[in-house]
């Protein structure tokens, strides 16, 4: 997966499996990659669209849907600052870890700081573990999701067996 630039045309990367070979330590799976349509299709201008596309290398009709470029591209920033915050979360969370885990405790009054201390602890492990995510996987969005199959009826299915979007 690679980060793509969202511009006025898309292009979706569908995925069709073509091997899976089950080994001692893990099982290895192998993707045949297309990307349609050639060249790109302009993006909607408004809303989302549903766009159908066929595997080139089994045949089956799918369904994707595509953003627009200042939807997919907000979203993009949302996850950007989220994970920014996140990770700037961690500046005040650690300093008053330390400084609660510091402090002696009187008897009686343990639970609240214990409470306290498992709070801070539960923060600072959320910032600096889903900021880093959300920075890290902010440029692979790029606006078409929710692969669907199509079937003979043109009914939608959620079940795209051997099949996923890059």
């Amino acid at each position: 997966m690679g980060k793509f630039p969202i511009d006025d045309r898309y292009v979706v990367s569908l995925g069709c499996r073509v091997s899976i070979e089950h080994g001692p330590t893990g099982t290895k799976v192998e993707w045949s990659v297309a990307h349609l349509p050639k060249g790109g299709s302009p993006r909607p201008a408004a809303g989302d669209r549903d766009v159908g596309i066929i595997c080139p290398r089994c045949r089956r009709a799918f369904s994707v849907r595509v953003e627009t470029a200042t939807k997919a591209r907000v979203k993009q920033r949302v996850q950007r600052v989220l994970g920014w915050l996140l990770l700037l979360s961690l500046l005040v969370t650690v300093p008053l870890l330390i400084q609660q885990g510091g402090q002696t405790v009187e008897e009686g009054h343990d639970q609240a700081a214990v409470a306290d201390i498992g709070l801070l602890l539960t923060l600072a492990a959320v910032g600096a573990i889903v900021g880093p995510s959300l920075l890290a996987t902010a440029g692979l969005h790029h606006g078409v999701k929710k692969l669907r199959h199509l079937g003979d009826d043109g009914r939608k299915s959620v079940w795209v067996q051997g099949h996923r979007l890059f």
